[in-house]
C-alpha cells in the first residue's frame, strides 16, 4: 500500500477537552516502513482491531508519517484518529462518544539504518575478531576494516574514509597488561588514524571509539584531541588472551546510533505525542523486552526469539538468572552461525521466507511482526498489551495452519 494522499474522512473540529477511552494507539517506525495498530477493548480483553504499514516516504518529517497512518487507518474504520485542527493525533476530544480519542499513544523508533562502522585494528588477530563481533551485538555493520601496515598509509586511510563515509570508527588494539611492544604499534596505528581524520572536512569525519589497551586511553585521547570530533573511551574488546568483552563497546555503537535518531527532523515531536512514562525506545529494544517478558510468564529458562522486522535479523536470548539479554544482529538474507551456548529458537516475530524451514523449536509465531509495537504498550497498559499478544499475534506455531 503506498502512503496515497486521498483525503480522509471530513470531520468536524470540535474544542480541545480532555477524553477518556479505551482505544490503544501503537506507532513504529524503521528504516523501511511506518506502521500502526490499534487496539480496543472488546468483552473485558484487549484484541487487535485494525492495523496499518505504509512505506517511508525519504528524509520525511516523522511526524508526517505519524500524521498520514493516523489519517488512513481511521478513514478506514471511518472513526477520527487524527486532530487537525492541533496537528496531532486524537488524545483529546470535546464529544468522546462520536469522536472517541486515543487513550494511550506508544512509539518505538529504529528510523534509520544500521551505523556504518569502520574497524582499525593492530593486526588480523583476536583484536579485531572481537571488534568485528561487538559489532553484530549493536544496531551497526561493517563496511570495512584497516590494519596496521608497515607504511602506515594515512593518505590511502583518508581516501577509504572520505569515500566510504562510515558513521563511526571502531579502534582496537594491545591486551590491558604492560608489554612493551604494545605501545609503539598501538602508537603509530593511532598516528596513522588521526592523520587521517585530520584531512577531512570536519562535518564528514566518523565518530570515533576507543576499545584497546586501557593503559594507552589517555594518550590515545590526547592524539585524537588534535583532530577534533566525538571520541569515546569504552573497556577493552580483548583485555587478556582468550578473554572477550564485546558488551561495552556495543553498547557506545548503540548509544550512537541512538543519537543519530534523535537528531532526525520530528523525533522530538513524536517524543511529545509518546503517552507513556517510559521514554520512546528502539523497536529492537521493545522486542528484547517483549522476549524477556515471554520468558518469565510461560516460567521458561532460556528464550531465543529472532525477530525480522528490520533491514537485519535479530537475535535476542534471555535467561531466567540474568536481568539483561543477549543480542545478535545478522543479515536476514544469509544463515547465520550462533555462537556455541544459544538455545533453538522458540519465539518468531515477522515475515519467514518460505524458501528456508521454520526453525524447529519456535513455539510461538507473529506472522505480522507487529508484535515490538503492541509490546510498547505494555508501560501504561500491561494486560492489553499481554492480552493481544496471546490473543493476536504470538500463536502457537501447532495451532496454525500450514
Amino acid at each position: 500500500m503506498s502512503d496515497a494522499t486521498t483525503s480522509a474522512l471530513e470531520w468536524p473540529d470540535p474544542p480541545l477537552l480532555i477524553g477518556g477511552g479505551s482505544t490503544l494507539l501503537a506507532v513504529g517506525i524503521d528504516g523501511t516502513y511506518a506502521r500502526a495498530c490499534l487496539l480496543e477493548d472488546i468483552l473485558g480483553s484487549y484484541r487487535l482491531v485494525a492495523w496499518l504499514t505504509l512505506p517511508r516516504q525519504g528524509a520525511r518529517h516523522l511526524g508526517d508519517e505519524v500524521a498520514a497512518l493516523c489519517r488512513q487507518l481511521g478513514s478506514r474504520l471511518g472513526r477520527r484518529l487524527w486532530d487537525d485542527a492541533h496537528q496531532r493525533p486524537l488524545l483529546t476530544s470535546a464529544d468522546p462518544t462520536r469522536y472517541p480519542p486515543v487513550a494511550q499513544l506508544a512509539v518505538t523508533l529504529s528510523p534509520r539504518p544500521p551505523l556504518r562502522v569502520w574497524v582499525v585494528a593492530l593486526s588480523a588477530g583476536y583484536s579485531l575478531e572481537a571488534a568485528l563481533l561487538a559489532v553484530t551485538a549493536a544496531p551497526a555493520e561493517v563496511i570495512g576494516h584497516t590494519l596496521l601496515t608497515v607504511d602506515g598509509d594515512l593518505g590511502a586511510l583518508a581516501a577509504t574514509l572520505r569515500a566510504t563515509r562510515p558513521d563511526a570508527l571502531l579502534l582496537v588494539g594491545g591486551y590491558d597488561q604492560a608489554e612493551a611492544t604494545v605501545q609503539p604499534a598501538l602508537t603509530a596505528l593511532v598516528g596513522v588514524v588521526v592523520g587521517a581524520l585530520a584531512r577531512l572536512p570536519a562535518r564528514a569525519r566518523p565518530s570515533v571509539i576507543y576499545a584497546g589497551n586501557q593503559g594507552a586511553a589517555t594518550h590515545v585521547q590526547t592524539q585524537f584531541a588534535q583532530a577534533g570530533g566525538a571520541f569515546t573511551v569504552v573497556p577493552n574488546v580483548m583485555p587478556a588472551p582468550n578473554q572477550l568483552r564485546q558488551d561495552a563497546a556495543a553498547a557506545a555503537l548503540d548509544a550512537l546510533y541512538w543519537q543519530r535518531c534523535r537528531q532526525l527532523d520530528g523525533f522530538a515531536t513524536l517524543e511529545q505525542w509518546h503517552t507513556s512514562p517510559a521514554a520512546v525506545t528502539s523497536l529492537e529494544a521493545s522486542f528484547a523486552r517483549l522476549v524477556q517478558t515471554w520468558l518469565a510468564l510461560h516460567q521458561l529458562r532460556d528464550l531465543h526469539g529472532i525477530y525480522t522486522g528490520g533491514p537485519r535479523r535479530l537475535h535476542v536470548w534471555a535467561n531466567e538468572a540474568s536481568p539483561d539479554v543477549t543480542v545478535l544482529y545478522a543479515d536476514a538474507q544469509t544463515p547465520v552461525r550462533l555462537p556455541a551456548g544459544w538455545p533453538v529458537a522458540g519465539l518468531l516475530s515477522g515475515v519467514w521466507s518460505a524458501k528456508v524451514a521454520l526453525p524447529a523449536g519456535v513455539q510461538w509465531w507473529d506472522r505480522s511482526g507487529l508484535a515490538p509495537l503492541v509490546a510498547s504498550l505494555a508501560p501504561v497498559a500491561p494486560a492489553a498489551a499481554v492480552q493481544t499478544l496471546r490473543h493476536d499475534l504470538l500463536l502457537p506455531v501447532r495451532s496454525m495452519s500450514a
